[in-house]
């Protein structure tokens, strides 16, 4: 592993600092927020690069990088969200691998899983990247994944105005409104793409109602709630 003060000195961070390093990682900061969705206030549209922003429940951003990598062919970088994050429940949806020969930021979506809104800074540190020395593998680059910080985020915000639901998998509130509406919808389709069959139902069902009617039902449903007036009347209820 390159620990410590070498990191600094191969120059495998490119606008890094001393204060970033940690133990045997080096922590990444964020440089930019991306907001996602089409609808998203149009406060929110323009990429965040001086300012704080609220992340709501289930609501998701793209983040970047505030440093470049400039990783030479024998070594491979290790990224993995930092712990702060994950105790407040906002979780990244893509950690991994920072390839040999890659030079460029790095990007993820953050998602806020917690029920309450959180906090995104400019400037927070968000990855911690530990890096392994191994062999050359230059033999085995297949290609130049390289990319300059402008075109990573005219990328990243194509990608999130085309491509992602502001809300992780777009899920519902599910409140009583929302089953109670789901429960009538439910009964709606249910008479309207059956009726040819809930009609012979409908009309046996009238059928009976008039038949006890006709036999007397109604004088004796009557005299019960007229036993019922006389109770009343009696106890000056």
């Amino acid at each position: 592993m390159i620990v410590g003060q070498s990191i600094l000195d191969l120059q495998l961070i490119v606008g890094g600092s001393r204060e970033n390093l940690k133990h045997s990682t080096f922590d990444l900061t964020i440089g930019s927020i991306i907001p996602i969705g089409k609808d998203v206030d149009t406060k929110k549209k323009q990429i965040l690069e001086d300012r704080a922003c609220f992340l709501e429940p289930r609501e998701m951003v793209l983040v970047l990088s505030t440093e470049h990598f400039n990783m030479p062919a024998n070594i491979t970088g290790l990224a993995t969200l930092k712990t702060k994050f994950t105790k407040d429940g906002i979780l990244a949806l893509n950690v991994g691998i920072i390839d040999p020969l890659f030079q460029g930021p790095i990007s993820t979506a953050l998602i806020n899983f917690s029920d309450r809104p959180r906090s995104l800074q400019i400037g927070d540190k968000f990855f911690r990247v530990i890096f392994f020395d191994h062999v050359d593998v230059n033999d085995f680059h297949a290609g130049d994944e390289s990319i300059a910080r402008d075109k990573y985020l005219k990328e990243l915000r194509g990608k999130s105005y085309a491509d992602f639901a502001p809300s992780f998998l777009n899920i519902p509130s599910f409140d009583d409104k929302y089953y109670t509406d789901k429960f009538w919808t439910i009964i709606w389709n249910g008479v309207w793409n059956n009726w040819g069959k809930l009609l012979p139902i409908f009309v046996v069902f009238l059928l009976i109602v008039w038949f006890l009617f006709s036999k007397g039902l109604g004088d004796f449903l009557w005299e019960k709630f007229e036993w019922v007036a006389n109770i009343r009347k009696h106890f000056d209820l």
